[in-house]
């Protein structure tokens, strides 16, 4: 008789146990799905930049200048040309690309590190063996994947691929699984030129280039930081803090790092720009060379009349954030005073204890995630949101909060430059929260096909068998044409001035004293008689002339009247001159036609100016 209901009863139970089953199981699904939309905890960044180097803009479908900080996600594509060298880093893990080299991001996130070397060479220096088992570098010939730590190089030119290591053990992904061990290197070409073709092999030792030089010196000057003490090595751009800062201990929020060197009134969040990233959305991308890991890890405080980051709790694989930051706009109010008019937009960095809640889609185990737990209390937990304005930490810090144009984001400006004034009030209100901009019009006519890189365009465009210098030398008329007078301008002398020949008629006249007066000796026609002690007055001129002559007799040599001043010379009624003058008449049929000027001079000295005819004679010289 108690059968049924007993029936009953468990029929009951078990169809509520199955609704909790199936209850459970949507939740579990939806909250998987929401975590497979989750953009990745992890990201890399280009920390160094040597020349030209070039990253494909997927927003706006071209290439543009690569700049440092910008954070590289799956689908970027770095190109250096023939000047160009770049550093990219992705927590530990490091990569150089030396010149004439183009690196895609196949994937990356918090499972898989994927690469493709299209061109040119790229080192690659992994620093554990659990990070070692998520990185695969790939190329048209082959697939690579570290087995440990180590330091291992890729090189390919003309469907070759040349992989090998300095330290560590690299293996060939492909059926056979070849190892390529420390110092070894293969190099890998598919028959055909197609990748279904056999895999053949060639061993050899590796290269002693500039580019391995480069990598072996940048590897050794890395030292084990100190900041591995505060931050996880896995934190992208933690290599830069122990440079350029130092370490102190707050009273209540634990390690605090301090720039050493900023600008008067420096703030964060404030010298740099936005980018837009995806999947993040505004991105902040910081001028300092160490400004990375405080701008998307941990909290800003004002401290001791300072500003000082404080990474929080310790956590192996950090959460990459696009920026810390909470929006604020003028419709809600700043707490502040603007003077300007026009749509603004204002931000202000988070305090330790405050929430950072994404403006892009995510799931509740994401906020989890880019929020750890700290070892202090939250104002509010991570999964509530507060309602109505808030007052941020630190909100009355001079510079606390930055406001500027619209504009000044969605035309990718620099922020300094566009900061609006902002007075702060004596007794700060809560600020309410604002979203920020939208995403920029980049224009509907994106290309989704990746265009060759510039220095590429610029190769495919340049004849065939030269290179850049050939293709951009002048012509060679204009290039001659400061180059002739050049000889001429070293090996001549200043003509003598006016004063200075004075000064040689008067100090002649004087050795002519007790010989007549100078008048009389004229009217005989005597010459001077070149006294040997003064080598200035006559031996000096002539080596400067002589000098001279060669370089520019081939241009003014006359062909003809040539002969015409030789007889001028022998036919004067003087004594037979001293051997020093008797030179200066051969040089002179060759003189440059500036250069006679002073010989006329000198010929006056020599020769009474009262002679019949002279000034002709002189005239025809």
């Amino acid at each position: 008789m108690n059968q049924a209901p007993t029936a009953a009863l468990w029929r009951t139970g078990f169809l509520r146990f199955v609704r909790c089953l199936l209850g459970l199981g949507l939740a579990l699904a939806a909250t998987l799905g929401h975590a497979q939309d989750d953009p990745p905890g992890r990201v890399g960044r280009l920390a160094e930049l040597n020349g030209s180097v070039f990253w494909w803009d997927a927003e706006t479908g071209q290439w543009a200048d690569a700049e440092r900080n910008r954070p590289l996600t799956s689908g970027d594509r770095i190109s250096t040309a023939a000047s160009g060298r770049a550093e990219v880093r992705i927590g530990s893990t490091v990569l150089r690309l030396s010149n004439n080299t183009e690196l895609e991001v196949l994937r990356l996130n918090d499972e898989r590190m994927a690469f493709q070397l299209h061109s040119g060479s790229v080192a690659l220096r992994v620093r554990s063996r659990e990070v070692a088992t998520e990185i695969e570098l790939v190329t048209a010939e082959a697939r690579l994947l570290p087995q440990r730590a180590g330091l291992y190089r890729v090189d390919r030119d003309d469907d070759t691929t040349l992989a090998g290591s300095w330290r560590g053990e690299l293996r060939v992904g492909d059926a056979e699984g070849l190892p390529v061990g420390a110092g070894q290197r293969v190099e890998l070409v598919r028959d055909g030129r197609s990748s279904s073709g056999a895999l053949r092999r060639t061993w050899s030792a590796m290269p002693r280039d500039g580019f391995a030089e480069w990598v072996n010196g940048e590897d050794q000057r890395e030292e084990r930081f100190a900041t591995t003490r505060f931050v996880s090595p896995e934190m992208t751009g933690a290599e830069e803090l122990d440079r350029h800062g130092r370490w102190e201990q707050h009273p209540e929020f634990g390690a605090l790092w301090v720039p050493t060197t900023v600008v008067a009134e420096w703030a964060p969040y404030r010298y740099g720009r936005w980018a837009w990233v995806s999947p993040w959305g505004w991105t902040w991308v910081d001028d300092a060379p160490w400004g990375f890991a405080p701008f998307h890890y941990g909290r800003w405080v004002s401290w001791q009349g300072r500003w000082g980051w404080v990474p929080g709790a310790y956590v192996q694989r950090p959460v990459y954030a696009p920026a810390l930051v909470a929006w604020v706009g003028s419709g809600g109010g700043f707490g502040v005073t603007v003077r300007i008019g026009g749509p603004t937009v204002g931000w202000v960095p988070l305090a330790p204890r405050e929430v950072y809640r994404p403006q892009y889609r995510s799931s509740p185990v994401y906020v989890e995630r880019v929020n750890p737990t700290p070892p202090y209390r939250w104002h509010h937990p991570p999964g509530q949101v507060p309602a109505g304005p808030v007052m941020y930490g630190n909100q009355g810090v001079p510079n606390g909060v930055t406001v500027v144009p619209s504009d000044v984001l969605m035309r990718r400006q620099p922020v300094s430059r566009g900061v609006v004034e902002v007075l702060r009030d004596r007794n700060p209100q809560p600020i309410a929260n604002m979203a920020p901009p939208p995403r920029p019009n980049f224009g509907a006519g994106a290309s989704t096909a990746i265009a060759p890189a510039p220095w590429r365009r610029n190769e495919t465009e340049r004849p065939p068998g030269r290179d850049n210098a050939t293709a951009v030398q002048p012509q060679p008329q204009p290039v001659a044409v400061p180059v002739s007078p050049m000889p001429d301008a070293a090996l001549r002398r200043p003509a003598p001035s006016r004063r200075d020949e004075q000064r040689d008629e008067r100090r002649e006249d004087r050795r002519d004293e007790g010989r007549g007066p100078p008048d009389q000796r004229r009217q005989r026609g005597e010459p001077r008689p070149a006294p040997a002690p003064q080598p200035d007055v006559q031996a000096a001129p002539q080596p400067a002339i002589q000098s001279a002559t060669p370089p520019a007799s081939p241009r003014v040599q006359p062909p003809a009247p040539l002969p015409a001043p030789q007889p001028a010379p022998a036919a004067a009624p003087r004594p037979a001159p001293p051997p020093a003058p008797a030179a200066a008449p051969a040089a002179r049929p060759v003189a440059p036609e500036r250069e006679r000027p002073r010989e006329h001079d000198d010929e006056r000295k020599r020769r009474p100016e009262t002679q019949p005819g002279s000034r002709e004679r002189e005239n025809l010289r």
